[in-house]
């Protein structure tokens, strides 16, 4: 018997090797799948025009709202394959008894590895020095360059990606200083990692790094203030949420040496929008929000969202669930 569609368009599946295996479980149980993934999030149009019929959906970043969710009126489950879920109105969702769950954890070393690449590719100029090799340079190019060990590193929110930052920083050497208004004391005690005001954080690191949920109070978190605060020398990486940088301010805190670089992953409009000046400095590393997608990363998402879906639909309560109101009300269907 047909249980429905599960559509999936997650931006990156179609780059994962052999992932249709990671899928089987989803036949198994009686799902129809289909596939809709070239790289970016959907258009409203292109939802609406694509949801009739769909019991489940493996999203990235296409827009759940109130205008959506009209056209989803078959629509029982919303499985996001990532951590963020600024995309989805998770109380117009509620109301209309669709069950939202996120992938919480899966991706947190994929986003702590990268984090680590930022800090040694921005710190050693490893894009420039890349860059000039291939240009044929070799010995005037030859100089000494930044490092990690006995630098302080301040970590903005020690959740879970922040605490394995913090372990990694460790490993080679560094001090780890956070900032978080929920603390975890045994995990600083067990790793030495102390905790301290957000501005001394800011002013005392050599490596401030960002790892916290967008909302109100942490969109604009880093604007110039924070620039003007920051240790002279010092880098910023962000790996979390767009919007949580002001990169107006950060173009203006690289352009006045503020700061001696940046490592950014996550932009306020992807792709960039614009010919901002931020694709102009030698010492900013970009890349298109691809912290979180090591390959164990994306398996692991898979099989969570899965898993989310063949418990949903079998009456328990997903690990990753968001409004477990829906299934208080009993208005999910097994």
């Amino acid at each position: 018997m047909d249980k429905g569609i599960v559509w999936i368009t997650t931006t990156w599946i179609n780059q994962m090797k052999d992932y249709d295996a990671y899928l089987s479980p989803l036949r198994d149980y009686g799902f129809s799948i289909k596939i809709d993934s070239n790289g970016r999030d959907l258009t409203e149009e292109e939802l609406i025009e694509g949801l009739p019929g769909v019991v489940a959906t493996f999203p990235s970043g296409d827009p759940y709202n109130e205008r959506t969710f009209k056209h989803a009126k078959d629509l029982r489950l919303i499985a996001r394959t990532g951590v963020g879920y600024n995309a989805i109105d998770v109380e117009e969702a509620t109301k209309n008894g669709i069950l939202v769950t996120t992938a919480r954890g899966q991706n947190a070393n994929s986003v702590a590895e990268h984090t680590l690449t930022l800090m040694l590719s921005v710190s050693r100029e490893l894009n420039i020095f890349d860059r000039k090799v291939r240009e044929g340079e070799w010995g005037k190019i030859r100089k000494p360059t930044g490092y990690l060990r006995g630098n302080t590193l301040g970590i903005i929110g020690l959740g879970d990606i922040g605490k394995r930052v913090a372990q990694k920083a460790k490993a080679f050497g560094m001090n780890v200083i956070a900032y978080d208004p929920i603390r975890d004391e045994r995990f600083v005690a067990e790793n030495g990692v102390f905790y301290k005001s957000f501005d001394e954080v800011v002013e005392n690191s050599d490596f401030l790094s960002c790892h916290v949920p967008l909302n109100e109070s942490t969109t604009k978190l880093i604007d110039l203030n924070i620039f003007k605060s920051m240790k002279k020398g010092s880098f910023l990486i962000n790996t979390s949420r767009g919007p949580v940088v002001d990169l107006d301010a950060l173009e203006e805190a690289i352009q006045n040496k503020m700061i001696s670089g940046a490592g950014i992953d996550v932009f306020p409009d992807e792709p960039i929008q614009g010919n901002r000046a931020i694709m102009n400095f030698d010492n900013i590393i970009l890349t298109p929000h691809i912290a979180g997608l090591g390959e164990d990363a994306c398996i692991d998402s898979l099989i969570f969202a899965v898993e989310q879906t063949l418990d949903f639909f079998s009456g328990r309560c997903p690990k990753g669930t968001l409004n477990k109101e829906v299934l208080e009300n009993n208005k999910n269907v097994h």
